[in-house]
């Protein structure tokens, strides 16, 4: 049997082998593959934007690129979509904070930023699980959330998720209403098809003063991004966007796109079954139209689960990038602390899924040709089954929360080690209460 403070050393190990994993997979990364990122398209966007000009005007990419201090490319770095930006005007105004910099400045400025908010992002999950950091589950619930692959991918990329994600949840568990509306109005700004879910979730809790100032900060920020636009920006945006979902290019989720196991919506396994895209495109909105009413039927215990459910719903029917699946760690607070519950182990090892870059390591033998090309476009189980692994951990996370009952005596969590501290003859109690969690 394991004594408590044998536990504990083991909860403090994984802790620090996480946060070296985090440091080195996440920022380390960053700064020696970030010549030209993700956030390269937006800073230049946003760049131009400051100036007056049209920020989607491809033609003037390059230019603004490397006025800025962007190191010099020949052709469009293995994707035409890599120099037409195309968030949405509201993230303009909120990046000019960075674009007023240089670039690689303003690369690093912004690198801070996601990796200066991760900490208040886990303070933040472990709020609404109502579990205290320095129980053995919030210790190892933080080591489990530095280790999930997808934040060392949205972090080493620079991708304006990390922002957008990080903002949301903290805003999600301010006891203030109006600073969190104002958060989550930030994140909505930055990236709206994954924040809408989180406008939902303060809807079902009939948060009414945060959702009003969630949109009063979202229409200010547009209006305020409208107003310096040129005439011919929507017309840009538009050509954009058409190269953007281009069949065969990087966003695309049918067969013509050699990386398409890059996409968590929903679309890459229908389309693979029914080979037609506009069939795909509304089964995956029935889908999440049947999930999100039974979400709203359920009544939940917990604010974690509640979220959660919602939030990874929202990853299904539209583009989104393996990288977004780091929206998981609102479910480890909730899965980890209650692992007395039959539900909760299914919970942890579908979240134990993102711990590996399971599409990375997918993509390397593909391309060093373990993985044949016939088997990659033609195989039923690379394409319904290996390929899409992420989508379906997704959709097996939300099962589990949508359909499996709780457990009517755990309303609030309990520590890791409790089932432990019961073997060994130890009965000290777990419980962690917060009554000012939202």
């Amino acid at each position: 049997m394991i004594s408590r403070t044998t536990s504990r050393h083991v909860v403090l190990l994984c802790l620090l082998v996480a946060a070296g994993e985090f440091c080195v997979r996440g920022p380390a990364r960053a700064i020696r593959f970030g010549k030209f990122n993700d956030f390269s398209g937006m800073y230049v966007a946003s760049r131009r934007w400051i100036e007056g000009t049209d920020p989607y005007q491809s033609s003037h990419f390059k230019t603004t690129w490397v006025a800025s201090g962007g190191e010099y490319f020949g052709g469009n770095r293995g994707s035409e979509s890599n120099l037409r930006p195309v968030y949405p005007p509201s993230s303009l105004p909120v990046l000019a904070i960075f674009a007023f910099f240089r670039w690689l400045p303003a690369r690093s400025l912004f690198l801070l930023s996601a990796v200066a908010l991760f900490p208040l992002l886990l303070w933040a999950v472990l709020r609404l699980g109502r579990l205290q950091w320095r129980s053995n589950a919030g210790l190892f619930s933080c080591a489990f959330a530095l280790a999930l692959a997808p934040w060392h991918a949205a972090i080493a990329s620079q991708s304006i998720t990390a922002q957008a994600v990080e903002l949301a949840v903290i805003g999600a568990c301010l006891t203030s209403q109006i600073a969190g509306g104002v958060l989550i109005g930030l994140a909505l700004c930055l990236k709206p098809q994954m924040v809408l879910w989180f406008v939902f979730y303060e809807i079902a809790k009939k948060q009414w003063c945060r959702v009003l100032t969630t949109c009063v900060a979202f229409a200010a920020v547009t209006l305020l991004a409208l107003n310096r636009m040129p005439n011919s920006w929507l017309d840009s945006y538009r050509d954009n966007l058409r190269y953007f979902f281009a069949t065969g290019d990087v966003n695309d989720f049918t067969l013509a796109n050699p990386i398409r196991f890059d996409l968590l919506n929903v679309q890459v396994p229908l389309y693979y079954i029914t080979r037609i895209s506009r069939l795909a495109n509304v089964l995956s909105c029935m889908i999440t139209a049947l999930l999100t009413f039974f979400w709203s039927r359920r009544r939940y215990q917990s604010d974690c689960a509640r979220l959660a459910a919602i939030v990874l719903i929202g990853l299904l029917p539209v583009y989104q990038r393996t990288y977004n699946a780091g929206v998981v760690v609102i479910v480890l607070p909730y899965a980890i602390s209650r692992w007395s519950e039959t539900r909760c182990k299914p919970l942890t090892a579908l979240c134990g899924v993102f711990l590996v870059p399971g599409t990375a390591v997918l993509q390397t033998l593909h391309e060093h040709h373990w993985v044949s090309d016939f088997a990659w476009n033609q195989n039923w189980w690379v394409n319904l089954l290996l390929g899409p692994h992420a989508t379906w951990a997704i959709l097996g996370i939300v099962a589990v929360l949508l359909f499996s009952p709780e457990s009517a005596g755990l309303r609030d969590p309990l520590r890791l080690g409790q089932a432990v501290e019961r073997a060994s003859g130890t009965n000290r109690p777990g419980v962690v209460r917060n009554s000012r969690v939202p």
